[in-house]
């Protein structure tokens, strides 16, 4: 070793004594720090296996249901505070690699045996468990039977030493030297009537497809209202050297799109004028804007509840002015944290002053995470009216068919804390109390006093 100089952590390690030199215990400390960060991912790999364990054990078990919850897979997005998706793909991952148990208690094989095993020793994540479930689902039916068991063995081999990307790619090659002709062809035609609103720019881009009988229907009742509209009739033009004939319009200068696009918005309007449709959670559908009294006046902006439920929407204040003049105003003094003080005297019954104000506060289901608009949502007592609980704004809260049952179960308990609902899970769930601003984005920054006055502001909610 004589005659070489190393850099170790910035030490001169040019003097040894066998392998050690005189930085040894800094370039032990490192080693230490990295043996640490694999001990780290090892002990999190067993965490895995703990988990999908007990998923499994609280899916076998049927403890969900009892507990309010839909399955397994919403108790664990209740309860980890994971998303949707997370929370069933972590109930299939527990079905496929937890050895279930015969009636009489026996040991059956899991679902994916070797994977199984990898994973109770730790050797794998839950990423890998995921990786190998899906190159299995993506191997075609008629491979099934003769590869399924080689290939899921495999699998399970090489996640000892791959990362779950470099996994993923070995299991397309496999899948491709397997199936050679590739995925069997889809036919994409769509066979359902649909429509979907996706959000693009300043406003919304609508896609759908319509059969043949819907879309006879939808043209026609447009036809009307997209005829060409022209600007005014000859002889009443100031444009000098107008050419038009008698009783002939000036040219629309919308293209046939624009003017159907307006035609549907116009059919809308004069169905929600009309009163003919049926009632949406207690009301006649209407389109909501809540706005400060203080911005309504100035050049501020408000909130635009669509009224399917979507989330609200940004609305300038000389739009508002404008939607006032043909409108509906409803006045609600709001507190500085956006929660109503007056909506009016007490009933028994939800009134419809008192379920605006509820929309207005909880914009819709109130549980925590929940994305339900208000018009699929029951107003619930918190304390109930016949254990002397009041009909009144702070005793009521809007909860989804969902949520009412879970909250109904009585784990989970709901307070009010500055006008607003506030959950607090069960002990067994932990987590901090919370409160939905899903439907609230105007409080985001808001809540809690941070940074906003006492004062009591009022403001109007536009009814169009």
């Amino acid at each position: 070793m004589s005659g070489r100089s190393s850099v170790v952590g910035g030490g001169d390690c040019s003097s040894y004594s066998g392998w050690q030199c005189k930085c040894a215990p800094q370039a032990q400390a490192y080693g230490r720090l990295l043996a640490a960060v694999a001990d780290a991912q090892l002990a999190r790999n067993a965490i895995d296996a703990r988990m999908l364990a007990a998923v499994a054990e609280l899916e076998s078990r049927g403890l969900a249901p009892e507990h309010g919850y839909r399955d397994t897979a919403d108790l664990l997005q209740s309860v980890q505070r994971v998303a949707a998706g997370v929370a069933k793909v972590r109930v299939r991952a527990a079905r496929a690699v937890v050895p279930p148990r015969s009636l009489s208690g026996e040991e059956l094989p899991a679902e994916l045996p070797m994977t199984a095993l990898v994973l109770a020793v730790a050797e794998i994540s839950f990423e890998h468990v995921r990786v190998i479930q899906q190159t299995l689902a993506a191997l075609p039916a008629h491979l099934e039977s003769d590869h399924r068991e080689p290939l899921e063995r495999d699998l399970a081999e090489l996640a000892r030493t791959l990362d779950p990307e470099a996994l993923r790619r070995a299991g397309k090659h496999a899948l491709a030297l397997l199936d050679p002709d590739g995925p069997r062809p889809r036919d994409g035609a769509p066979t359902r009537t649909r429509l979907r609103f996706t959000a693009r720019g300043e406003g919304f881009e609508a896609r759908g497809w319509f059969d043949r009988e819907s879309a006879a229907i939808l043209r026609t009742a447009l036809s009307p209202l997209s005829e060409p509209q022209g600007e005014h009739d000859a002889g009443n033009c100031e444009e000098t050297g107008c050419e038009h004939l008698p009783g002939e319009h000036k040219p629309d200068p919308r293209s046939i799109a624009e003017r159907e696009g307006d035609a549907l918005v116009e059919l809308c309007r004069r169905m929600l004028d009309s009163g003919a449709l049926p009632l949406d959670g207690g009301t006649h559908p209407h389109v909501t804007v809540t706005i400060p009294l203080s911005e309504l006046r100035s050049a501020g902006a408000g909130l635009l509840a669509f009224g399917d439920g979507t989330l609200a929407s940004a609305i300038k204040a000389e739009d508002v002015r404008r939607w006032a003049c043909d409108a509906a105003i409803v006045p609600i003094v709001l507190g500085s944290r956006g929660e109503p003080l007056d909506v009016g005297r007490r009933s028994r019954l939800v009134t419809p002053a008192l379920r605006r104000a509820l929309e207005q506060r909880d914009g819709g289901c109130a549980q925590p995470g929940c994305c339900v608009p208000a018009q699929w949502a029951a107003a619930h007592h918190i304390v109930h009216w016949s254990r002397g609980g009041a009909t009144a704004l702070d005793n009521l809260v809007l909860l989804c068919p969902r949520h009412h049952r879970l909250i109904h179960k009585g784990e989970w308990r709901i307070t009010m804390e500055d006008g607003l609902p506030v959950f607090h899970p069960p002990w067994w769930a932990g987590g901090s109390p919370g409160r939905n601003l899903l439907h609230r984005p105007d409080l985001i920054g808001r809540v809690d006093g941070m940074g906003t006055s006492l004062h009591e502001e009022p403001a109007l909610a536009v009814l169009d």
